[in-house]
This record gives C-alpha cells, structure tokens and sequence, in this order.
C-alpha cells in the first residue's frame, strides 16, 4: 500500500481498520499520566458508539488503534456518508487533545505528524496478528521489558472484567478464551506479514 492511501483510506461500516499517528519529529505526544487519561477520555467523548476497540496502545510518541466502525441509522448520519461521520470525529478528537496538550506543556504548533493515518484490514485472519502486534509494541519500542505491564494498552483490560473502551466479550471470542488470548501472546509470530497493516516506516 503507497503511503499515501494511508491517509486516503474511506471508513466502511462493519470493515476493520489500523488507525495510528505519532509526534511530529517523534517528539512525545503523551507526557504525562494525565495525558494519557485525558486522551482516553476524549476516545470516549468522540468515538463511542462510533468506533468499537479491538485493542489499543498509547506508546509515548505515537498511538495504534484496531477499530471496526459501526452500523448507523439514516438519522445518525443525516446528509454524512459514513466515512464523514467517523472521519470528522477523529478529526475533533486530534484537534481537541493537541490543543490542549500544547495548552497544559506551554509549545505551539502541530503535535502529530500530519492527519491520522489509517489502514483498512483486509484480511480478518489477521486480526490476531495485529492485536498481538498493537499490545507488544510497548516492549518493542523499549518503553517497559515486559509488554504486560504497560498502563497504557487495553491487554490488561482484556484480562479483567472493568470497564473500558475496548470490547473485550469480541476479543476473547475471537481468540477463544482468556487462556488462548495470553498464550496467542507469548508465541513468536514475526514469520508473518503483517506489514501491509503497518505504518510505511515500521
């Protein structure tokens, strides 16, 4: 996929997506814990009932979300296609949560390099895949040793049954339970190709 149908890519309802951004020049977008809350807040603010979470991860610099779009009524998206509806809700959720970390961390300027970047699934046997790929980038990037540790990936919501914004009941039908879900996690899947899911630079 050309770097370009990254940000071109039209949301479908029903249709999975990889949507990711990370900070202009790689500079940090969540710097506090505050930040990361805030963050998840405003996902709900905007997103919910728009987008359900498959998994999750808020990595520093940059973020991934495995999202499938759901279906709308004609009186939710009044004279909007459906790529418009989820499309400008993002948009007011970026714009809102750079505002104000440029606000609270005293800078000016753009905070994410670029429009959000998203990139349709395809293929649902995949799905695993980038789940497990989403949850150990944490590890990957060096910002824990251990993946399961991260605050801030919804892997820990999946094991517990508290609230948040990922769809859990979907996540561990999908894999067939919590104990498929954590062994899924520990295997070594690298001989897979996942990288037409992936940011052009990953």
């Amino acid at each position: 996929m050309s770097h370009l149908a990254h940000y071109l890519t039209r949301f479908q309802s029903g249709n999975y997506y990889h949507i990711y951004n990370r900070g202009v020049d790689r500079k940090l977008i969540y710097k506090t814990r505050s930040n990361h809350l805030y963050f998840m807040r405003l996902w709900q603010r905007y997103m919910e009932g728009y987008l359900d979470v498959i998994s999750y991860s808020l990595n520093a610099n940059h973020f991934h979300f495995l999202v499938r779009v759901r279906h709308f009524e004609a009186s939710q998206l009044g004279d909007k296609t459906e790529h418009e509806l989820v499309a400008n809700r993002l948009k007011m959720l970026f714009r809102t949560y750079a505002l104000a970390f440029n606000r609270n961390h005293g800078r000016t300027g753009s905070l994410f390099d670029g429009p959000y970047k998203r990139v349709l699934v395809e293929d649902s046997r995949n799905l695993s895949y980038l789940v497990q790929y989403i949850h150990v980038n944490p590890e990957k990037n060096n910002l824990v040793l251990d993946f399961r540790t991260w605050d801030w990936s919804s892997y820990k919501f999946i094991l517990s049954p508290r609230k948040s914004i990922v769809d859990r009941k979907f996540v561990l039908e999908w894999f067939g339970g919590i104990k498929e879900f954590v062994l899924f996690h520990s295997i070594d899947n690298q001989e897979v190709d996942i990288s037409p899911m992936l940011s052009d630079d990953e």
